[in-house]
């Protein structure tokens, strides 16, 4: 049982992905999708949510090396807030740009909508599922 719980965590710290984006980048590429649809799926339990048009996200790795990402469903952001130091994830295809306020959802099942404004955005991390 020992090896199996080994090997699974194992699986797991290779099969995620942790990439950085600048602000300015994450923004002209939000901004480019933020046309939103309403979504629906099973799990958002018939009310749906606004989606962006997102199908790849340009970033940087460890080395600092350019990648593109094709976001899946469990593709997120954290995106650290540079006034209270808070961090917040929000899936990649519920973020939005509302006039200078950026809005997305961390459950697409309960909602729970999140806004921070563009200018106290201090770092945004890419987190994949490989």
């Amino acid at each position: 049982m020992k090896k199996i719980t080994i090997i699974a965590f194992t699986f797991l710290l290779i099969s995620c992905g942790s990439y950085t984006i600048t602000k300015e980048s994450f923004v002209e590429q939000i901004g480019k999708n933020s046309n939103t649809s309403r979504s629906q799926n099973v799990s958002s339990l018939g009310t749906g949510y606004d989606s962006n048009k997102l199908a790849k996200i340009s970033c940087y790795d460890k080395n600092g090396k350019e990648v593109t990402i094709n976001p899946n469903k469990n593709t997120t952001f954290s995106i650290t807030n540079s006034k209270t130091g808070e961090k917040m994830n929000l899936y990649y295809d519920t973020v939005y740009i509302l006039n200078d306020t950026l809005v997305g959802l961390k459950s697409r099942i309960l909602g729970g909508k999140k806004k921070i404004a563009l200018q106290d955005i201090e770092a945004i991390i890419v987190k994949t599922e490989n």
